[in-house]
């Protein structure tokens, strides 16, 4: 039998060579965007505009109307240095186009807090185990003793 030499790798690192990690970093970067974007017109929610996407080096921001892309283009310079300044040095440019409709609606991720598992044990089960633990001894039926400890009863409260 063939023995392996490859040792387990820490999930982190396989993880931050993927291209999820690549997504997760560019969301992040938009959404810092978009904050910047928002204080620099002095609105307090984007609804009307945001930056979409960075493709090859540039922004893209959409906007819903002709007018809101006018005023965009008219402070694209100001846009450019304060993005280029405080977010993202290499950032080449800004693209600002009119969106169709319904683009340009705020992203909303609303993160729901993970439930931690609790295993609970049938009736049968508990008894099965409860039976085995009394015809076993030594680690063994200190292991079932334990499980049987930390296994909350499946009775509804």
């Amino acid at each position: 039998m063939k023995r392996y030499s490859h040792k387990p790798e820490d999930l982190t690192k396989l993880f931050s060579h993927s291209t999820l990690a690549g997504v997760q970093q560019q969301f992040q970067l938009i959404g810092k965007l978009n904050e910047e974007l928002c204080q620099i017109l002095q609105l307090t929610q984007l609804t009307s505009c945001q930056v979409a996407t960075i493709k090859e080096g540039r922004a893209i921001i959409l906007c819903s109307s002709a007018a809101w892309a006018t005023r965009l283009k008219m402070q694209r310079v100001a846009i450019l240095d304060n993005f280029r300044k405080k977010i993202l040095p290499e950032l080449a440019g800004i693209d600002i186009d009119v969106s169709p409709v319904g683009q340009t609606k705020p992203l909303q991720v609303q993160e729901q807090p993970v439930k931690p598992y609790c295993a609970t044990l049938s009736d049968d089960t508990r008894l099965q185990l409860q039976q085995a633990a009394a015809q076993t001894d030594g680690p063994v039926q200190q292991a079932l003793q334990r499980l049987l400890r930390n296994m909350p009863d499946n009775t509804p409260r």
